[in-house]
């Protein structure tokens, strides 16, 4: 079977669905569901939610520069996706720099969880401490992603208002 990104593509609002509110329910919960994962120190959980949360600002924030569906992507391809595309400054440097340092950090945590290389001696109790920075800095780094991609959104509202 071929890459997801070619069977799925991204749900878009419209005044005739419920997309928007959708989104936005789903949004709100992974926003409850991360902070009590963090507070219960279930870190790998609210990892894969935040790095879920950014694709999808991501997703959509390329979509609309790119005029097409860009979606089910991996962190790693947005990252070389906002190199090409992405205009704002601001949102290329956290994507470009802080986002891919994020991505390197979040990599190495879970896919490494269980492996064992020459001369470690990190218990998984190590392991697990040492993915609590890694969820709140995603955590910090979706708000400053999200933030960013809402004000680009609104200015261009207002820029074509400001048109008619």
């Amino acid at each position: 079977m071929g890459d997801i990104s070619e069977i799925k593509k991204r749900a878009v609002n419209t005044p005739d669905n419920y997309v928007g509110k959708q989104r936005q329910d789903l949004y709100r919960y992974a926003a409850v569901r991360i902070k009590d994962a963090i507070n219960k120190g279930f870190y790998l959980e609210a990892i894969a939610i935040i790095e879920s949360l950014i694709a999808d600002r991501l997703e959509s924030r390329f979509s609309r520069l790119l005029g097409e569906d860009y979606s089910y992507k991996t962190l790693g391809q947005l990252v070389k996706k906002a190199k090409t595309v992405e205009i704002d400054p601001i949102l290329k440097g956290l994507v470009v720099i802080e986002l891919d340092k994020w991505r390197n950090a979040r990599n190495a945590s879970l896919h490494e969880m269980v492996k064992l290389a020459e001369g470690e001696v990190r218990s998984w109790q190590d392991r697990m401490n040492a993915l609590e920075p890694i969820a709140k800095e995603g955590a910090r780094l979706f708000r400053k992603i999200d933030v960013r991609v809402n004000s680009l959104r609104r200015n261009k509202s207002r820029e074509a208002l400001k048109k008619i």
